[in-house]
């Protein structure tokens, strides 16, 4: 545990950009994903939405400059992709290429702001137990999840990978709130797909916490192939929850009251007690929006460490 408090502690001083207890979607332009890096190499990937009326995908890569390892560099893969690349600097990238990688794909959507809200709700988020679509308690059309999961590794992986120098064995998946809910819906149905899975802060409360039940059932059963599974939150996502008083919010504040304290560990201990390998990381005193920066950094530079 030495090693990964240690990450925990440096991730929450941060390395670059704000940790922000609330989410902003104001981005200062350009990141450095798109000035371009002396430690990285870039390139961009866009894709059309199919749902019509969502923005285009659009998908930033970044590997070391440098060797290229024996197969590629491993490639972590994080969702909220603007977000991301708005926590990227040159002196972090320059500690990341000393140990050469992982290569960055920053998933996420053509908009200008920092999180892709109508867009995230639609592909992040799970359908119900018969497939259907579920809005998210603020109506925004949800439950496209395994849409896009086919999509991202049908089509979206394969693209990436002829354009950057990526190891498919090594493929890591990190996502938070409802990129997290994300991350555990592929770590169920495409456990193949990716080597690891980082699922930050999960919107467990989503639909009512039927999919979350899903979840502890699917584990109970026994998943295969077994994925390895990490889960990170903040210690103060629910003391520190924002409680707006906006009426298109209640719904949202009615399903996350819901859910019961405990629902992260009770996740942990079954996926544990089931055989699931992967790390549960608490950052301290940290809130849910202030989670995505730290845990972000922290699976950045644990997967450098790991190299």
């Amino acid at each position: 545990m030495g090693r990964r408090n240690f990450l925990a502690g440096l991730a929450a001083i941060g390395t670059g950009g704000p940790t922000l207890a609330q989410p902003m979607q104001a981005v200062a332009e350009p990141t450095v994903l798109e000035t371009g890096s002396a430690h990285y190499h870039t390139a961009e990937l866009r894709l059309p939405h199919p749902v019509p009326g969502l923005a285009d995908h659009r998908i930033r890569i970044a590997w070391p400059r440098g060797p290229v390892p024996e197969g590629g560099f491993p490639a972590l893969h994080m969702l909220d992709g603007r977000a991301v690349a708005a926590l990227l600097d040159e002196p972090l990238l320059a500690r990341l290429a000393a140990r050469g990688g992982p290569a960055i794909v920053a998933h996420g959507h053509a908009r200008a702001t920092r999180f892709a809200t109508l867009e995230r709700a639609q592909d992040y988020t799970p359908p119900d137990a018969e497939g259907r679509p579920v809005a998210d308690p603020r109506g925004r059309a949800g439950g496209g999840a395994l849409d896009y999961l086919a999509l991202l590794t049908g089509e979206i992986l394969p693209r990436v990978e002829t354009r950057a120098p990526l190891d498919p064995a090594r493929r890591l998946l990190w996502g938070h709130s409802y990129g997290g809910l994300f991350v555990l819906q592929a770590a169920l149905a495409a456990g193949g797909a990716f080597a690891r899975f980082v699922a930050a802060s999960p919107a467990l409360w989503w639909d009512d916490a039927r999919f979350y039940a899903r979840v502890l059932a699917s584990v109970e059963r026994g998943l295969s192939p077994m994925p390895v599974l990490d889960l990170h939150s903040g210690s103060a996502e629910r003391a520190r929850a924002s409680r707006p008083s906006n009426p298109d919010a209640q719904d949202l504040l009615r399903m996350r009251d819901a859910l019961p304290e405990g629902a992260l560990d009770r996740l942990s201990e079954a996926l544990r007690g089931h055989g699931v390998a992967g790390e549960t990381l608490v950052f301290d005193g940290l809130s849910h929006g202030e989670s995505f920066a730290s845990s972000a950094r922290t699976t950045l530079l644990e997967t450098a460490l790991e190299l």
